[in-house]
């Protein structure tokens, strides 16, 4: 079982290297291509193809390199375009979203597959005139056609994706999606777990410690925590481990990361092996970015140099949905116990006080002169006030005050009833007591 645990994380590792990386999936296409052109060529020259088209090896040849040399002038020129619209994009929803654009499968995959035609079309060229007789190469031929055909589609599929990126209702609503899945993966799935999450958070008393494991290396970001390999490595040594550090956190050089509580100390490697850095935050265990992305968005489109208010709402009818999905779990801190229902792992998570001021506050502040973002908030935190168990409340009652005294603040007295007014789509349709038309 330790075993199966430890390849996982370690296929998680390479995952994540290969999607944070932008040329390892084009270079496995080139390479798979190098190889397909040599062995199809070889194939035509040692079992020459008879085809009723006639062609003569010297156009056969022709038409490879003519395809080679286009497609590389093709790949430069679509691959110029893309990155433009990707800095573009992030410029215009925020810096945190060019590393969203940038590890997007679809980019890699099409460059991958124009490279792979250049490569394919530049091995069959070269290769074909080998030898004194004048061989077809039928085989290279239809190896052509058929990535040229998947250049097309991937072209397609490449220009389709990338105006989708433009549109902050396609980007917002993969953030919402990706969000749940964060949510299901970081919080306690029980009430029991809850429990003993807190009982044992209670308990740990760091003048107990009996090991602090540090960042030996340069500051950076926890990226995850393989919850897994902690848990097997406590249950051998009889110990709890404390994470120091949230999925997100930036440790700095020397930053204390992990406490250990038990008998005797234990093995630095194998805890260091179990933590992931990166240099920026990722979306993967980290359920607080998902908002933190939302919330970019939309202060952005609240700045007075972009005034968008219309942008922000958007941001905030996805708001609402992950509050409302992160109102169902049971937001403690993270717990990993054994068979035997023991505590062994405190991972930090933010509570739900944290995730509501994370979504509303910088909002409110800079909204608060906005009638649509000051209508929206209004009905936001009166339907999930209405929605959600009493234990939730507490916090959406002091967001609608903080929100009153903001409001007040900002907006004349005179001016002040519309914006007290709950609105859905901010400036939209009021949500007033029934009455005639006037």
């Amino acid at each position: 079982m330790g075993l199966k645990r430890s390849s996982r994380w370690r296929v998680r590792r390479v995952r994540h290297w290969i999607k944070s990386s932008l040329w390892v999936v084009p270079g496995a296409y080139a390479a798979v291509a190098l190889g397909t052109g040599v062995a199809l060529v070889a194939f035509d020259h040692s079992s020459p193809l008879q085809s009723p088209l006639d062609l003569s090896a010297a156009s056969a040849t022709a038409a490879l390199a003519a395809l080679g040399g286009g497609m590389i002038t093709f790949t430069g020129f679509v691959m110029s375009v893309v990155l433009l619209v990707v800095q573009f994009g992030s410029s215009q929803f925020s810096p945190r979203f060019l590393r969203w654009f940038r590890d997007d499968p679809v980019i890699k995959h099409s460059l991958g597959t124009f490279i792979a035609t250049f490569v394919f079309a530049l091995t069959a060229t070269a290769l074909s005139g080998r030898g004194a007789d004048s061989i077809v190469p039928y085989r290279a031929l239809v190896g052509a056609m058929v990535l040229t055909a998947a250049s097309i589609a991937w072209f397609l599929a490449l220009i389709s994706r990338t105006s989708d990126n433009l549109r902050v209702a396609h980007v917002i609503q993969r953030i919402d999606s990706q969000a749940r899945r964060v949510f299901d993966d970081v919080y306690p799935v029980s009430s029991t777990e809850v429990e003993a999450a807190q009982q044992a958070a209670a308990s740990v008393d760091p003048s107990s410690t009996v090991q602090e494991v540090r960042n030996p290396d340069v500051g950076g970001i926890l990226v995850a925590v393989d919850r897994d390999e902690l848990l097997r490595i406590a249950e051998r040594h009889d110990a709890l481990i404390e994470m120091c550090a949230a999925v997100g956190d930036h440790i700095a050089a020397g930053g204390l990361v992990v406490r250990v509580y038990g008998d005797h100390k234990l093995p630095v490697r194998p805890l260091s092996g179990a933590l992931m850095f990166g240099d920026e935050r990722t979306i993967e265990d980290d359920p607080a970015f998902t908002l933190r992305l939302l919330v970019d968005v939309a202060i952005k489109a609240l700045s007075p140099a972009v005034n968008d208010p219309t942008t922000a709402v958007q941001c905030l009818h996805r708001i609402e949905d992950v509050l409302r999905y992160a109102a169902a779990k049971h937001l403690s801190t993270g717990v990993v116990t054994d068979q035997q229902g023991t505590v062994r792992v405190l991972v930090p998570a933010p509570t739900w006080d944290d995730l509501v001021a994370l979504a509303l506050d910088e909002i409110r502040a800079f909204g608060a002169g906005q009638y649509q973002i000051v209508r929206r908030l209004r009905a936001l935190l009166d339907d999930l006030t209405a929605d959600l168990p009493a234990k939730r409340r507490p916090a959406l009652t002091t967001q609608l005050e903080l929100l009153d005294e903001a409001m007040e603040r900002a907006i004349p007295l005179a001016q002040r009833s519309d914006a007290l007014v709950a609105d859905r789509q901010g400036l939209g349709l009021a949500i007033r007591p029934p009455s005639s038309d006037r």
